[in-house]
């Protein structure tokens, strides 16, 4: 049996990279923390920095910061099944993963906030090969 045992995070802790659409040219941007919090797109050369001191929490297939769409999102069992980097999708693999899932009873953890349908059992594969299909997107860049 798998267990669930990464030490708990809130979703802040996977902000330090977010994968937008560029809103310029729709393809991958990248929102990064650094001395500053930027916006930047390898692909058409688009740039910003976050000015605004604060943002949006919810969650949801956008940013907290510029509000764009996430580029890794994709459908799931009717819903959207999205994700800020690489480390989020780890982190969200493990969990569906596991057979056994403790929880150290914080509600701001990343675990507690994901919803009933991805929770759920009979929904394991299909959130598996959708998270699997933004693994794939990641390692194309």
């Amino acid at each position: 049996m798998k267990r669930f045992q990464l030490e708990s995070k809130t979703l802040v802790a996977f902000m330090y990279d977010i994968r937008v659409r560029c809103p310029q040219c729709e393809q991958r941007a990248d929102i990064v923390m650094k001395e500053s919090l930027r916006l930047s797109c390898l692909a058409c050369g688009y740039g910003r920095v976050y000015t605004e001191g604060v943002y949006r929490t919810g969650g949801g297939a956008f940013d907290p910061f510029f509000q764009l769409p996430l580029y890794l999102q994709t459908n799931c069992c009717g819903h959207i099944l999205w994700a800020y980097n690489r480390d989020h999708l780890a982190y969200m693999r493990a969990y569906v993963e596991a057979d056994i899932r403790t929880s150290d009873g914080e509600n701001s953890s990343v675990e507690s906030r994901f919803p009933k349908w991805m929770k759920q059992k009979h929904n394991r594969e299909d959130v598996l090969r959708a998270i699997k299909r933004l693994e794939i997107i990641c390692e194309k860049g």
